[in-house]
């Protein structure tokens, strides 16, 4: 059995985040990996593979610019074994945090007592103990803009462009640009809808008008009369795409 839980604490009030630490310190079953003042650092952290992953996020709700609900959205597209305990000073955001399957939801300033149970739970959950809700079925996704969330429904997406670092994401509305690359809005997109054709593009299978005999390039365009875009396929994605459409067939 485990016997260290690795976890996070996201709170934009610095005592109140030393002051829970210092309660989680009196554990001996658990380990501090991380700590952050606001939530798009932790979702920084979160994303990067590298960073050793969390078994429990002690989160508030209120921070400025991204909320701690911001950041359970964000963590929909890929969810994991993360459980999640709130910790706030406001009762009223109790009923829309249990949306999120949440471990625990803790009023400031935190008893002790109550902290431990909602611990205990949590670990129980990582262990099946405490049956955990699935997740729900995704219908869109969100992405961060500069210094806001877009939700785009799947719908919406045309087609997304990789350069570099950035992803630009084409919808009838305009484009969105994100700091993501390709590869994990990949993996974050449903592969029953999305294929990526290219190492820069992906597209949104719904939207194909047209495309070469050889494989070679694709029409993309979301209804009669909208502009027309067509992309390269490459090389090593041909085969994919040919098997596709001949399954479409």
């Amino acid at each position: 059995m485990k016997q260290k839980y690795g976890y996070i604490v996201v709170e934009d009030v610095e005592l109140q985040r030393e002051n829970l630490i210092h309660l989680l310190d009196t554990r001996l079953d658990l380990q501090l990996l991380g700590s952050f003042e606001n939530a798009e650092d932790a979702y920084e952290y979160l994303a990067d593979e590298q960073s050793p992953a969390p078994d429990i996020m002690f989160l508030d709700i209120e921070m400025p610019e991204l909320s701690g609900f911001n950041l359970l959205e964000a963590l929909r597209r890929s969810p994991g074994q993360m459980k999640v305990i709130i910790t706030t000073a406001f009762p009223n955001y109790a009923i829309k945090s249990y949306d999120y399957s949440i471990s625990g939801y803790l009023l400031k300033p935190i008893e002790l007592d109550k902290l431990n149970h909602s611990i205990d739970k949590a670990i129980g959950e990582l262990g099946d103990t405490w049956p955990a809700a699935p997740p729900e079925p995704r219908h869109f996704l969100l992405i961060k803009e500069k210094k806001r969330w877009v939700k785009l429904g799947y719908e919406e997406i045309l087609f997304c462009e990789g350069a570099n670092v950035d992803v630009r994401i084409v919808t009838p509305g305009g484009a969105y640009i994100t700091r993501e690359r390709v590869k994990n809005l990949e993996q974050a997109l449903p592969p029953t809808l999305f294929l990526r054709i290219h190492d820069s593009f992906i597209i949104n299978l719904s939207y194909i008008k047209s495309y070469a005999s050889n494989f070679t390039s694709v029409s993309l365009c979301f209804q009669s009369g909208s502009p027309l875009h067509t992309l390269n396929i490459g090389p090593k994605y041909r085969k994919k795409f040919r098997r596709m459409m001949q399954q479409e067939e």
